[in-house]
């Protein structure tokens, strides 16, 4: 992605922002990058750690010498991330990134960063030790802290850090961003809906997790008016085939869309995703009540982070859902 294009014109206060920054090298020792899901967070906090590591900054990432490369390929001597997407962040991640930060500089530049992604998915131990780090942070030590939900992260975090909030593209925009680099209309429509990056969408439209959730969800709409038809389907096929984190992640995340997407559609008669107006027409049939729905899937969704059975749990969503 080409994050200097990409904040120029889309972000143009994040852009004048750490433009400046690193123009004057005045750089505040952390920032946290705030935006909605979808934003490509975890990729601007990468590309703006190569800016302050790079061999011949502009003052933006040239984003081709060794540096750069490998601040991308996460191979950098003094460059840690940690992801709160997919686990907690525990104390122990901030007590390694202590230790490793204490010791003198692996690489020439003499500059060390973290990343820390969705630092809103943080337990109260790795917190309160992250705190003490920002507090007293070493010489050259810099920050990228993220989050989609400004509202989780603690008061003391906010107030320890320099936040830089990000816009969402436009989705009819990004849609035929997507489109034009050769990305399907009803892929591009549905993915629009989780991220904030045409790129992005192309490359997940390419994973396994993504093609068995599309293809479950829109054969599970075409079920929903033969309940008997719907339990067998649920039981024997989706259950059995969505047997990933991610599948199951994308089912949930898809079956919250739609329900949404509905309950407008029912209202106003009129929706940018024009490629699934019949599905969302079944779905008013037939699903009595959206709202409580729509609660249920996300207490399901939130269930995911832990280590629970995944078919009992798509099993038991689902069959209270649509009563079957």
């Amino acid at each position: 992605m080409d994050y200097i294009n990409y904040l120029e014109k889309e972000q143009p206060i994040a852009y004048k922002t750490f433009f400046n920054a690193f123009a004057k090298k005045k750089i505040f020792h952390a920032y946290l990058l705030s935006g909605e899901i979808g934003t490509p967070l975890l990729g601007i906090a990468k590309f703006l750690a190569a800016s302050l590591l790079c061999e011949d900054p502009t003052p933006f990432a040239c984003s081709k010498c060794n540096n750069c490369l490998r601040v991308n390929n996460e191979n950098y001597g003094d460059l840690i991330i940690f992801g709160g997407k997919k686990e907690t962040i525990k104390k122990e991640n901030i007590e390694y990134l202590e230790s490793e930060f204490s010791k003198t500089s692996l690489e020439a530049k003499g500059i060390k960063v973290y990343i820390i992604n969705l630092v809103e998915n943080m337990n109260e131990d790795s917190i309160n030790a992250l705190l003490k780090f920002l507090e007293e942070p070493s010489e050259n030590t810099y920050a990228f802290l993220t989050t989609e939900n400004e509202y989780r992260v603690l008061p003391t975090i906010l107030s320890r850090t320099q936040i830089v909030h990000f816009n969402l593209i436009d989705k009819e925009v990004l849609i035929k961003e997507a489109t034009d680099d050769g990305v399907l209309e009803e892929d591009a429509e549905l993915l629009a809906n989780f991220y904030n990056d045409a790129e992005k969408i192309k490359e997940e439209t390419e994973t396994q997790d993504y093609k068995d959730a599309k293809e479950n969800i829109l054969n599970l709409f075409k079920k929903l008016e033969n309940k008997k038809e719907l339990r067998f389907f649920i039981e024997n096929n989706i259950c059995n085939t969505l047997n990933t984190k991610p599948s199951v992640r994308y089912l949930f995340d898809f079956l919250i869309f739609f329900f949404k997407e509905a309950y407008t559609y029912s209202l106003e008669k009129n929706t940018i995703f024009k490629s699934y107006v019949k599905i969302l027409e079944i779905i008013n049939q037939n699903v009595k009540n959206l709202s409580d729905a729509i609660l249920v899937l996300m207490d399901a969704r939130n269930e995911l982070n832990f280590n629970l059975n995944t078919s009992l749990l798509i099993l038991h969503t689902l069959i209270n859902i649509f009563e079957v």
